[in-house]
């Protein structure tokens, strides 16, 4: 699972292969990936420690040193991920809650669903019907999903750490590879274009004895740029609420479920040439957490500590060929639980190589291709050996806008997996404006899926199966979308259906005697529809925006294997049947009021229906001031978050925090 603890000794590759590689020396070319040519860290290290010595030229008048943007097709996660559902979280949002997980972030703001253990616990998402493992998650275009869970845990992800979150809905696995079945999550880094120096420190204190601070620093020059970023979290999480295993549901204390977390960001790049420019990135996260134990179950002191280190190095250049992208990363994810009978580790080296090359025609057609190498390492008390892994893919992603009123988009992707034979992964996708205006745009999307089963999947003791089949299927959408401007405010109206039918779908579940192992559904289909409406008004200094938004998903299985449970046609566990949620944003000379209205239908603890979790509606609220002090900001904010005090579980017997305040301090110096 996650962290950064081995780190001597590391070395990641640097393969100069050409762009052209032919595809049938991929996999000879990946098996090399571990060679030792150049010590990662070392650079990393000296980079930053000589990073003072590029000052002096920051201070020259380069104001022409522009890397030249290929992307003229508008917002780059768009570009090749036409007729596809793409959801932005808003700047305001993430500075409100930049305390706050990624998990509550995209639980308040979006449509998804997320399975949490309790605030101390894991948080995983799922999209539209499907689990966590079929989600990808990339952070500056690179998956980041260890390959022994083959999912992240969102509840280790603070908002502080991250500049842009992007939401892609539906099968992308010609754009970002094995996992994005049922969507991907983008994260990037932060990126400092102002001028100057800056500074921004925020102080917060809330409900339940949780404490945090975070801190960042930057600079940029002409030329270059660097950002550092920290923070610190402290929770007690000692709220009482409700126990459901006990007659007359009393009230209990949550006694052991603490958290402690820390991290940190760092961000260079340096404008060496006109047309040059190299990055590099740093992340790390730790968390040390008590695990709070189910309603009706015994304490047995489960402690869990989570640390990753995410390294990466990328180099851009602008020739007549168009820009060429060549990034390389080494990821260790360390994790080590322990309880009153068991003391377990996982430690996983990820070192990754991606190139790609875009070529742009004026604004007619794009073209991108590229290959992507990996190389997983495994040391996990619960295997009985230590398993590595070699994948690597091709592929090609074409755009192209033949009158302005119609977009196409055709991608493919081949992968290479030891022990696996992966189909292409195709996606063709359209956008059209019949009327060549805002009030009526038809998208619709074809796209191929596929994952391998992760080394937890085959490999975990007494429960792992080696002979799991990989997943694979299908995934159609339609939608529109209408924009009105009605004079003192803007509508935006949005509807997307889809079907998605995937063969051999994984999934963990508890057997007879309580285990929980991983087996593969025959057929999973999983179909359903997502509403959205937003309005935007301007009245004077005044500013005002709200969405509302609805999904209904049915997953369900519609064929099983011979001597399987039937469960034909039942709603799999905990994916609700209906979601919706409402926000709003109200700002008036420097004052801002945050709402948030999140609906969570019920939800089944098994495939057989035979349980389910009751309904919830979660409110939260936020109050922010800003005052201007000469050059600076100072914010003020209060927050109150499931305001209705909601008895509410994501997950069966896993206590949620009930209505709880927070007050924060924040000081910005541009």
């Amino acid at each position: 699972m996650l962290s950064g603890k081995k780190l001597h000794g590391h070395r990641l590759t640097a393969i100069a292969v050409s762009a052209c590689i032919p595809v049938c020396m991929l996999r000879d070319v990946s098996k090399t990936i571990v060679v030792k040519l150049f010590p990662f860290l070392k650079v990393w290290l000296c980079a930053s420690l000589c990073s003072i010595a590029p000052m002096a030229l920051a201070q020259q008048d380069t104001s022409a040193y522009q890397l030249r943007t290929v992307e003229v097709f508008g917002n780059p996660t768009e570009v090749y991920t036409v007729g596809s559902k793409v959801a932005y979280i808003d700047s305001t949002f993430l500075s409100t809650y930049s305390s706050s997980s990624l998990a509550d972030a995209l639980q308040a703001r979006t449509l998804l669903y997320f399975k949490s253990y309790g605030p101390s616990g894991i948080s995983s998402v799922a999209f539209r019907g499907t689990n966590a493992s079929q989600t990808a998650v990339l952070w500056n275009g690179l998956n980041i999903a260890p390959a022994s869970l083959g999912q992240t845990d969102f509840s280790t992800i603070p908002v502080t750490g991250i500049g842009h979150v992007a939401v892609q809905y539906g099968s992308a696995a010609a754009n970002y590879g094995s996992g994005a079945i049922g969507g991907a999550i983008l994260l990037n880094s932060h990126e400092y274009k102002q001028q100057g120096f800056g500074t921004d420190i925020k102080l917060e204190a809330g409900s339940f004895e949780r404490y945090f601070g975070s801190g960042s620093a930057s600079y940029s020059g002409k030329k270059l740029a660097y950002g550092l970023s920290v923070y610190n979290l402290k929770a007690a999480n000692n709220y009482t609420y409700k126990d459901l295993s006990r007659f007359g549901t009393p009230l209990a204390r949550q006694n052991h479920a603490a958290v402690a977390q820390r991290g940190s960001t760092q961000d260079f790049s340096w404008q060496i040439s006109p047309k040059t420019e190299v990055a590099l990135h740093g992340w790390y996260t730790y968390a040390d957490r008590e695990i709070q134990p189910a309603m009706g179950s015994a304490d047995t002191d489960a402690h869990q500590v989570d640390e990753s280190l995410r390294l990466m190095a990328e180099l851009n250049h602008l020739s007549w060929l168009g820009q060429t992208s060549i990034k390389t990363a080494y990821f260790n994810d360390f994790l080590h639980y322990t309880d009153l009978s068991n003391d377990s580790k996982s430690d996983v080296d990820t070192y990754q190589l991606q190139a790609e090359q875009t070529y742009t025609y004026g604004r007619h057609w794009s073209l991108r291709g590229g290959f992507n190498l990996q190389y997983f390492k495994a040391l996990n008390d619960g295997y009985a050996g230590e398993p590595n892994e070699v994948r690597s893919s091709v592929f090609a992603l074409f755009r192209y806008d033949p009158v302005e009123p119609l977009q196409l988009s055709l991608n493919l992707r081949q992968a290479f997996v030891e022990g696996f034979n992966p189909p292409p992964t195709p996606s063709l996708g359209f956008n059209w404006k019949p009327l060549n205006n805002d009030l009526l745009a038809l998208k619709g999307s074809i796209s191929s899926s596929y994952r391998v089963p992760t080394l937890n999947d085959r490999f975990w003791i007494g429960a792992g199966n080696p002979n799991l089949k990989p997943e694979q299927g299908w995934n159609y959408e339609a939608g529109m979308q209408n924009i009105t401007d009605l004079g003192w405010a803007t509508l935006t109206t949005e509807a997307t259906a889809y079907l998605m039918q995937i063969d051999n779908w994984i999934q963990w579940s508890p057997s007879s005697t309580g285990t929980w192992r991983p087996a593969n559904l025959q057929k999973v289909e999983s179909k359903g529809l997502e509403l959205s409406t937003s309005a935007t008004s301007t009245i004077g200094e005044a500013k005002v925006q709200a969405t509302a938004a609805y999904t209904y998903t049915s997953s369900e299985q519609t064929a099983v294997y011979e001597g399987s449970s039937n469960d034909l046609g039942k709603q799999l566990m905990y994916v609700p049947l209906h979601k919706g949620l409402f926000s709003a944003e109200a700002k008036y000379k420097g004052w801002s009021l945050l709402g948030n209205i999140n609906y969570t239908g019920l939800r089944y603890t098994s495939n057989s229906e035979a349980n389910s979790l009751d309904s919830f509606l979660l409110l939260n609220l936020a109050v922010s001031k800003e005052l201007q002090l000469g050059q600076s900001k100072l914010q003020l904010a209060l927050r109150a978050d499931n305001v209705t005090d909601s008895d509410y579980q994501t997950m069966a017997y896993r206590a949620m925090p009930p209505r709880g305040y927070t007050l924060s301090l924040r000081f910005i110096i541009p």
